[in-house]
């Protein structure tokens, strides 16, 4: 029978592990983020073979479902390094879900950046190149600037729904808030309880997160209109 004296006893012993879950969220996004964009530029170059091949990728990606993944990764990867005599059964299953996290939102990352990019305006890398600058310091300095604030709104909500997808990193035993609720609830038969738990914490940060991003745009707007009216009273 429900009882929320086990929701409050259960709830610190939840949140013990909610550190566990913010690895899982940093490690795959910084991972992601950096494989991503690199794909992305890539993927600009227009060279035919290389473009083809991580096409195929993103489309594998985005047409199968992340824990199918995840169970590749987890039960695959071991397999093929074996055959490299490298032993990665004693592995933490977190790094599996590391890898698998980085792969999934690498591919939804780079279609990001990539639609940002080109959103700049083409004049925009003309200018660059009449002051002397060269295509990578035009890159750095003006358009990734520009395509990162286009992009930051997607960034945000890729952001929140990898930390939701973290939920599903217990199925390959990896102890994290839901991974603690399953545990209690085999120790105590009180499942829902460990749940309404974890759905809270879910629910609060997921909430925190919407609103700290909302707020990052709105400054990022104001100072693009701000800076347009300075230039536009100079």
């Amino acid at each position: 029978m429900f009882s929320w004296s086990y929701v409050i006893e259960y709830f610190p012993k939840i949140i013990d592990k909610f550190p566990v879950t913010l690895q899982l969220v940093f490690i795959p996004f910084v991972v992601s983020f950096a494989l991503g964009f690199g794909i992305a530029l890539l993927r600009l170059k227009n060279i035919r073979a290389i473009d083809w091949l991580l096409k195929l990728y993103v489309s594998y990606v985005r047409c199968t479902p992340v824990i199918t993944q995840m169970f590749i990764v987890y039960f695959g990867l071991p397999v093929l390094l074996q055959k490299f005599g490298i032993d990665a059964y004693d592995w933490r299953p977190e790094v599996f879900v590391y890898i698998a996290y980085s792969i999934n939102i690498s591919a939804f990352l780079s279609e990001t950046i990539r639609a940002s990019i080109l959103a700049v305006p083409a004049g925009q890398m003309e200018a660059g190149f009449s002051v002397g600058m060269s295509s990578f310091q035009t890159m750095r300095g003006i358009i990734v600037p520009q395509a990162l604030k286009i992009s930051l709104p997607m960034l945000g909500n890729m952001f929140i729904g990898l930390f939701q997808a973290t939920a599903l990193a217990y199925m390959v035993n990896v102890v994290d808030m839901i991974g603690k609720a399953r545990n209690l609830a085999t120790m105590g038969g009180h499942l829902l309880e460990g749940y309404i738990c974890c759905a809270m914490v879910f629910a609060v940060i997921s909430l925190a997160l919407e609103v700290l991003f909302r707020f990052i745009n709105r400054k990022l707007a104001f100072g693009h209109r701000y800076g347009i009216r300075r230039k536009a009273g100079a």
